[in-house]
């Protein structure tokens, strides 16, 4: 193999790692009122369940219990978001036009 190869493999890698969930705080609270689909998409990937109107996110980790919501207006813009967490309820959280569970 030409020499280097590995510098070419290590950004494959990262690349895939980054291309899974991005579910985190920062990038939830990097979510504002108003944005696109797709600025919703570029910070935190595909949503795992899609509905009308409504993306939901939640961790590959099955022991982490961490929902994330994002509503859309019919204009396709973010209306809402919501985190919650059952174990964590002190980090639960929502802004703008958020339905009750």
């Amino acid at each position: 193999m030409p020499r280097g190869w590995w510098w070419a493999a290590a950004v494959v890698a990262l690349g895939l790692v980054l291309a899974g969930c991005q579910l985190s705080r920062d990038n939830y609270r990097a979510v504002t009122l108003g944005q696109s689909p797709e600025e919703v998409r570029q910070l935190l990937g595909a949503p795992r369940y899609q509905y009308d109107g409504e993306w939901d996110y939640t961790s590959d980790d099955p022991r982490d219990l961490t929902r994330v919501s994002i509503f859309f207006g019919p204009d396709k813009k973010v209306v809402g978001k919501r985190w919650q967490n059952p174990e964590k309820p002190g980090e639960n959280q929502h802004e703008g036009q958020v339905p009750q569970p």
